[in-house]
């Protein structure tokens, strides 16, 4: 009795053991089975294509180059406005005040100058350490 009872164990132990381990080794082996299905089923390029450019109605593009239009005035005349507000607070001051801001404003043309010319150096310097 003891000795069937040993021999039905081992017996399921290795059907059900057994079992599990062909289907590893098989899943090992026949990897390359699931990448091919794989790629069929992504196609044969797989980038990513560029969407093809959806064609708007005449009005939505007459209306977008109207309101670009519009935007590119209000910008012009935005700056006229400044450029305006600017020269009448230039007239506004007295004499000694107008030369100063003249000399402020050619002391910061050349500061500016100065610090682009120190970028372009340093910028020269490490094109020629990653060379």
């Amino acid at each position: 009795m003891r000795k069937a009872y040993r021999i039905l164990v081992l017996f399921l132990v290795l059907l059900f053991g057994g079992g599990s381990v062909m289907n590893a080794q098989s899943s090992i082996f026949q990897r390359w089975k699931t990448r091919r299905i794989e790629k069929k089923m992504a196609g044969p390029d797989r980038r990513v294509r560029d969407k093809q450019k959806v064609k708007e109605p005449r009005s939505v593009t007459r209306a977008k180059k109207e309101q670009e239009k519009r935007q590119a005035e209000l910008k012009t005349d935005y700056k006229k406005a400044v450029k305006a507000n600017r020269q009448r607070n230039f007239d506004i001051q007295s004499d000694n005040v107008k030369e100063r801001m003249k000399q402020n404003e050619k002391e910061i043309r050349k500061r500016e100058k100065e610090r682009r010319k120190a970028i372009r150096k340093a910028g020269r310097k490490a094109r020629k350490k990653y060379k």
